[in-house]
């Protein structure tokens, strides 16, 4: 949800408990949760649970009367320490990850991901460098470049500073970038 004032309304229709409001915030953001979560973890089945319960905890949450300075930054932050959560629980260090329709929604390259749309032609080439990406990398190109958060919005996502997520997603960039080159001399 780019539009900074829609946020902030709908936010602030969601504190007045409007379940519409909470309808409208589930439909911006369960198709981007859902494949956020579900690039982290084992299965289709898990990333379905984690979604549901990342967004029961955001209503409890608004609802409870708690300070949520940016509702996208907030959403995705809850995901992920929900992602965290799920593997300490599990003991798991593996991580999956699938090239189904998950992604099927690849921004436009006008939309501000240019530089990624240039690293692959299809989606199972995406999957593929992904899945080589270390899980720092793969967390840092997904929300900027898939689901196009901004800079400062991942900062509050992973307890980073804007320098910091730059840096990484440069990196992430030219290392995503040499996994594909290097993929196609070999071919």
């Amino acid at each position: 949800m780019p539009n900074l004032l829609a946020q902030k309304f709908l936010l602030l229709k969601l504190k007045t408990k409007d379940p519409e409001a909470f309808g409208q915030f589930y439909d911006i953001y369960v198709k981007k949760i859902y494949r956020f979560i579900y690039f982290k973890v084992s299965s289709k089945e898990e990333a379905e649970d984690l979604t549901a319960e990342a967004f029961l905890k955001i209503w409890e949450y608004i609802f409870a009367g708690k300070k949520v300075d940016n509702l996208n930054a907030f959403t995705y932050q809850v995901a992920r320490n929900l992602v965290i959560d799920f593997y300490r629980q599990k003991s798991q260090k593996t991580i999956a990850l699938e090239s189904e329709e998950i992604l099927a929604e690849i921004p436009d390259p006008t939309a501000g991901a240019e530089k990624i749309a240039e690293l692959w032609l299809d989606q199972e080439e995406l999957a593929k460098y992904l899945k080589q990406l270390k899980d720092e990398y793969r967390e840092i190109i997904i929300l900027k470049y898939l689901d196009e958060l901004s800079v400062s919005e991942i900062a509050k996502v992973l307890d980073k500073t804007n320098g910091n997520v730059r840096v990484l997603a440069h990196r992430a960039l030219t290392t995503l970038k040499n996994l594909a080159e290097k993929n196609h001399r070999h071919e």
